[in-house]
């Protein structure tokens, strides 16, 4: 991760950190690097692990190993926030224009339009003032938890999403991590 918008070098290391100490299912561990390139110094970069879903990292059901069945309580999935929409699987929420992304490929169009309508549908509810239906199916202290590293570290992702990460374990819960 560039750190060239933080000039303190500090705010996604105090982000993971202060993650980790959180309820959130998973966060990347990392180290400072100094990058140079023959011989020319190009930046300071937090290296870290990549967010995927995996035994040693978010451990929810994986697509592949887990699903025999092709049922959406046997697929677990990690979805990214991110305008670029640049991934296979995708969709764009009605009322915010949030955009979802899936970051394994979907085992069926019915998987696909179950975990969009799941999405949707707590969008909606947000939309309509029905927040308690809307933390049904959303993991609200992990949001809550997000949220409040993004405030404590200057973070404004949430005005466009670059690399916002949620999941889905199963038919469980949406949650942020």
């Amino acid at each position: 991760l560039a750190n060239w918008m933080d000039r303190t070098l500090l705010r996604n290391r105090v982000a993971f950190r202060m993650a980790q100490a959180t309820c959130m299912e998973w966060t990347p561990r990392g180290e400072f690097v100094e990058v140079v390139l023959n011989g020319k110094h190009v930046g300071n970069y937090y290296l870290c692990e990549q967010i995927k879903i995996g035994s040693n990292r978010l451990n929810i059901q994986d697509n592949y190993e887990d699903a025999l069945e092709k049922t959406l309580e046997k697929c677990g999935y990690l979805m990214e926030l991110d305008n670029n929409y640049d991934e296979t699987y995708k969709f764009i929420t009605r009322h915010y224009s949030v955009p979802f992304m899936f970051k394994d490929d979907v085992l069926s169009d019915d998987i696909f339009a179950a975990v969009k309508a799941k999405v949707q549908g707590i969008e909606d509810n947000i939309y309509n003032g029905n927040f308690a239906a809307a933390y049904e199916d959303m993991d609200i202290y992990s949001v809550i938890d997000q949220w409040l590293i993004w405030e404590l570290t200057m973070n404004h992702e949430f005005l466009d999403p670059r690399s916002v990460y949620y999941f889905m374990n199963g038919n469980g819960k949406l949650s942020a991590g």
